[in-house]
């Protein structure tokens, strides 16, 4: 029997800039309890989202996404502007919705949740839930940019954690609550999968192996 040549495409790597927000107001002050999707960086946040611009002046972009959460839309405002570019909306890149409305215990159900991916309170979204939706977010950049080049996307501490775990184990509640303001992570899909090259905490993380 004649042999069958078969030829398998291949994706071109892909790389994914994602960003958590700089410092926004807090979700305690007057007036932005019931808002958090609409609360703006504090002054010295948005300090630090011009810094990052400059930071960022080394990597060729192919596009810019972000949460559409203002706080970062704003994160990922001036590096957008310094190049001319459109910032495009991804809803699955919201932060993860831990509880309605501000509680005291937050920081107790925060921690319950890491421990139990399933748990979650009536209305809000569990952990494995949320770090499937970002996956799928990953995903969908994938599908989107088959030629690959370089991404920046703007998130959330929650969500980028999660998605962080689906791909470094080692990653948990600690790793979390000690992620800065912003904070800037280095993905890279290969063109089979997804894998972290970097950023901050993996320092930390490495030297418990």
């Amino acid at each position: 029997m004649r042999g069958v040549a078969v030829t398998l495409a291949t994706l071109a790597p892909l790389e994914l800039i994602l960003v958590r927000h700089a410092t926004p107001i807090d979700p305690w002050s007057p007036g932005w309890e019931e808002r958090d999707d609409d609360r703006p960086l504090t002054p010295e946040g948005q300090r630090r989202a011009d810094e990052l611009a400059f930071e960022l002046d080394p990597y060729d972009l192919n596009a810019i996404y972000s949460s559409p959460y203002a706080r970062a839309v704003q994160t990922v405002a001036p590096t957008a502007e310094r190049r001319s570019m459109e910032t495009h909306l991804l809803h699955d890149l919201r932060e993860r919705r831990l509880n309605i409305g501000p509680r005291d215990d937050w920081a107790e159900l925060l921690a319950r949740s890491w421990a139990d991916p399933d748990f979650s309170l009536p209305g809000a979204e569990s952990g494995g839930e949320a770090q499937r939706r970002g996956m799928g977010v990953l995903d969908l950049l994938r599908a989107r940019h088959a030629a690959g080049g370089r991404l920046l996307a703007g998130s959330h501490g929650n969500l980028i954690s999660l998605i962080l775990q689906a791909l470094e184990p080692a990653v948990g509640h600690d790793f979390h609550r000690a992620m800065p303001m912003p904070a800037v992570y280095h993905l890279q899909h290969d063109g089979i999968g997804w894998r972290v090259l970097g950023g901050h905490g993996f320092a930390a993380l490495d030297a418990r192996n």
